[in-house]
């Protein structure tokens, strides 16, 4: 009885491990807000080319009395990566190649983050768009596909307004 109690533990482990590992994304959107704004974000991870992790930040942000910012944060592992800054993150939406502007703050010298003004290129992207992330590295680049779930949570980011 032992023996087959520890067999369905080890099971329920391995399960549990393999579907972890195998999940190439994982997302979730909130919502913050403070006396001066409120944020609404999608948080994910991803994996780029070479199998490295990717914390990915998609949020839009409403500051009183200012205009509203659509950003994406990637954010790679300390050592690992390097990103190559001030040039742009590139996005391969079908057969289009768009340009996304580095917003990275020059007070924020941490070379495996980097932030993207995405506001600009919401009106050339469909949702059914398939997405491609090319990241520019000093190394080269990173490539990480945007699964559709992940995509179609940065729309409905992107589109909300927060209550009046």
């Amino acid at each position: 009885m032992e023996n087959l109690f520890r067999l369905w533990k080890t099971c329920v482990l391995v399960g549990v491990i393999w579907l972890f590992v195998s999940t190439s994304a994982f997302a979730s959107v909130h919502t913050y807000s403070d006396q001066n704004s409120v944020l609404y974000r999608s948080l994910s991870r991803l994996q780029d080319d070479s199998n490295r992790a990717w914390q990915v930040v998609f949020y839009k942000r409403f500051p009183l009395g200012q205009p509203n910012s659509v950003h994406l944060r990637l954010v790679g592992f300390p050592g690992a990566v390097m990103i190559d800054h001030p040039r742009s993150l590139e996005l391969e939406a079908n057969r289009s190649l768009l340009s996304i502007e580095d917003v990275t703050s020059k007070d924020f010298p941490i070379a495996h983050v980097g932030e993207y003004d995405f506001k600009p290129i919401l009106n050339q992207l469909d949702t059914d768009t398939k997405l491609t992330l090319i990241l520019p590295l000093k190394s080269g680049e990173a490539r990480l596909k945007v699964p559709q779930d992940t995509a179609l949570e940065w729309w409905r980011v992107a589109s909300w307004q927060p209550e009046q």
